[in-house]
């Protein structure tokens, strides 16, 4: 029977090159990402030391041909039930192989997470509109609650607009 390790491990959509290099060290160590559940929890299962390529990516909608490129070029996908997040990885021996060839296209998987945060902004904004013109017993708290969803959507926006600047200041490389 192979032993298997459950890890909880915090990873953002700003510094995904931090949790990509956490997947390769894992790997490297001798633990096999076998399955990723609610884009939090992973499981590994004991194995051979690889050295093994991951690369995340993020889009809201995928075309057939999107899955068939990565194949040919030798990339697998790890699990595909945590969309619009797709963890592809790729074995390799030398050059250091990645999905991203250009800046450009890095800082437009930012704008793609941008948008989708905007709509929860949009949703929280609708929200605090019907409890300031509705009469909610609990009004107060919904409110806080709808204030404090704001501000940490704000959080998100300014993260990603603050890597997508220090990726055109190339900063970061690809």
């Amino acid at each position: 029977m192979k032993e298997v390790k459950t890890v909880w491990h915090w990873w953002t959509g700003w510094e995904i090159e931090k949790f990509e290099n956490w997947l390769e060290e894992m790997e490297w160590g001798g633990w096999n990402l076998s399955k990723v559940d609610y884009i939090l929890r992973f499981k590994f299962a004991k194995g051979k030391s690889r050295k093994m390529r991951y690369c995340v990516d993020h889009q809201n909608n995928v075309e057939n041909n999107y899955f068939e490129l990565f194949k040919e070029d030798g990339w697998v996908l790890v699990d595909e039930n945590i969309a619009p997040w797709y963890i592809w990885r790729k074995s390799y021996e030398y050059e250091r192989p990645d999905i991203y060839t250009d800046t450009k296209s890095l800082i437009e998987r930012n704008n793609r997470q941008i948008r989708n945060v905007f709509i929860g902004v949009f949703i929280s904004l609708f929200l605090l509109y019907l409890v300031f013109i509705g009469n909610f017993d609990s009004t107060k708290l919904i409110s806080a609650l709808l204030i404090l969803s704001l501000a940490f959507y704000g959080y998100l926006i300014a993260q990603y607009y603050r890597y997508s600047k220090k990726l055109k200041q190339n900063e970061i490389k690809c």
